[in-house]
């Protein structure tokens, strides 16, 4: 499986990373991330009702799909960042973007095992609607900042 991330992240990383080049654009990815990451989270729930090759064939098709979801995360990460950081503080938002580092890889893996395999296919059903809720709550987050930027007078996407 990490041959198949690699081999996708460098023959598609430049492609994804080519729609976020607005903010229009990165939320343009956050929903193609969102949808994505439901695609594969409804393949892996899935395979709690299959065996032998078919559940191999599902969980290769939903890495496939969360590589795809994170290729357009990461863009619309950079997009984001990019376009939406005061550029007069940039410290200072770069910082506190980099807290959502510090927080995910702790909570989510171990949030996400327990869900996947202590309640089954309604398990993915709520990991998938923290996607969802995540990829929706981006673009009103997305918005205020853009009215923040021009209240302060800060060009967004400077």
């Amino acid at each position: 499986m990490a041959g198949t991330n690699t081999v996708l992240a460098v023959l598609l990383q430049v492609r994804a990373s080519r729609v976020a080049d607005s903010v229009d654009g990165s939320l343009r990815a956050v929903r193609w991330s969102g949808w994505a990451f439901v695609v594969s989270c409804a393949l892996m729930a899935v395979t709690h009702d299959t065996v032998g090759w078919v559940s191999i064939v599902l969980i290769w098709a939903g890495h496939v799909t969360i590589t795809g979801a994170e290729l357009w995360q990461s863009a619309a990460d950079w997009g984001l960042t990019s376009d939406l950081s005061d550029h007069r503080r940039l410290g200072d938002y770069q910082g506190v973007w980099g807290l959502g580092y510090q927080v995910e890889p702790i909570v989510f893996p171990a949030l996400f095992t327990f869900l996947a395999l202590e309640w089954g296919t309604p398990g993915w059903v709520v990991i998938a609607a923290i996607g969802v809720a995540a990829a929706v709550a981006a673009h009103p987050a997305a918005r205020a900042a853009e009215r923040h930027l021009a209240r302060v007078g800060a060009p967004v996407g400077a």
